[in-house]
């Protein structure tokens, strides 16, 4: 067997913490323009948001097939892979000029990222204690936030300046850096992490589902990650469009989207370890209520420097929540069960994903652009009543 380590006090901890801080660089560096240059393909804010709910059905089949994958191919096979696929990925978009490019890119790119989140989240639960999990689960996040409070900067400020272009480079090489930096690490042989196991058949991927949903818990932390998700994919599609269209440069979507990073590395370690000690129902609900608040007030106020700090405010609900769903999920899955739950609870980001744009693009067939903000504080409010009824204290 493989001993037991925690994140940060290991030299595995250290590397997937490493690797976590690399990816949420190189994701967010096209945080603040990934909208606007699918718009500039696409054209219109309603086929914006059309886009990424076909995107979102895509990564959908990269959830459910990651059952078989994982039980496949080795995990260190699997994060390698991704790091060189995504590299590639990145750099092509350079070359995109049509609808078909940027869908198959944009699906080679979601399926690529899911894979390579998933697999660092199973590393950090096979090296974490059960007693800390919580803690050195918000502890994780926070290293990978520290990578999204810098990526948007730099992104935001490199497309105004140079380009969408430049961005794109910067993403295919600190990915790949990220290969490299891995490459050179090796981890535990002996982790069950890295050991190969037959391939699930499709009908063990059936009673996955079967599986994952009987547990009221699981189902529990499925649907804070969905609805935490909802507020996420608002701030990345619609954020960026808000912004240009009020007049401001790409520049201040970074701005705003770094601020808006400093709650989660602040808080989420606290989180974390308060989730350990008391429950999850306060931190929860009250993030719930602390976005909708801000949603609200957003549409209410006519003043566009006003919302955008209100915006970065609704970040503090959110880092609430983030390390949440997901030790919540492995607080309630044995080990053995981790790599195939793990994609089913990873869909519920995907059909939030899916979910979300659709309802955007209908507010945006009929209503005026702000009232976004008007229907997702209700949507996120009643999550907050739900959770708040639904959820226990320790």
């Amino acid at each position: 067997m493989y001993k037991i380590r925690t994140p940060h006090k290991s030299k595995e901890g250290r590397i997937f913490s490493w690797l976590a801080m690399l990816i949420g660089f190189s994701a967010s560096l096209i945080i603040p323009i990934f909208p606007n240059f699918v718009k500039s393909v696409v054209h219109t804010d309603s086929a914006v948001s059309f886009f990424f709910s076909a995107m979102a059905l895509m990564t959908l089949i990269a959830a459910l097939c990651s059952t078989i994958v994982f039980r496949k191919f080795q995990r260190t096979l699997i994060l390698k892979l991704s790091f060189i696929s995504l590299a590639v990925i990145y750099f092509m978009l350079i070359f995109v000029v049509r609808i078909t490019e940027l869908s198959i890119l944009t699906t080679i790119k979601s399926w690529f990222e899911l894979f390579a989140i998933i697999t660092l989240s199973l590393f950090v639960r096979d090296f974490a204690s059960i007693k800390d999990f919580g803690e050195e689960e918000g502890r994780y996040f926070k290293f990978q936030n520290i990578g999204y409070l810098i990526g948007p900067l730099v992104g935001g400020f490199l497309a105004s300046q140079f380009g969408y272009e430049i961005v794109f480079i910067l993403a295919a090489g600190t990915i790949l850096s990220g290969f490299v930096y891995f490459y050179n690490h090796h981890v535990v042989k002996e982790s069950m992490a890295i050991i190969n196991m037959k391939k699930t058949s499709t009908v063990t991927l059936f009673e996955n589902v079967k599986n994952y949903f009987r547990d009221k818990n699981r189902v529990k932390a499925y649907f804070i990650n969905f609805s935490l998700m909802a507020w996420f994919i608002v701030k990345r599609i619609y954020l960026p469009l808000y912004v240009i269209a009020s007049g401001y440069l790409s520049t201040v979507t970074g701005i705003i989207i770094s601020l808006g990073i400093i709650p989660f590395i602040l808080l989420e370690e606290k989180i974390g370890k308060y989730a350990d000690q008391k429950g999850i129902r306060i931190p929860v609900s009250l993030g719930f209520f602390i976005i909708a608040g801000a949603l609200l007030l957003t549409f209410l106020s006519p003043f566009p420097i006003l919302n955008f700090i209100i915006i970065i405010l609704a970040s503090i609900g959110a880092a609430f929540i983030e390390p949440i769903p997901e030790y919540y999920f492995l607080k309630n899955t044995s080990k053995e069960q981790g790599e195939d739950l793990f994609g089913i609870y990873s869909t519920a980001t995907i059909m939030s994903s899916f979910v979300t744009p659709i309802i955007g693009a209908l507010i945006l067939l009929v209503l005026p652009f702000k009232f976004i903000f008007l229907v997702f504080a209700i949507i996120i409010s009643g999550a907050g009543f739900y959770f708040r009824s639904s959820l226990r204290e320790l």
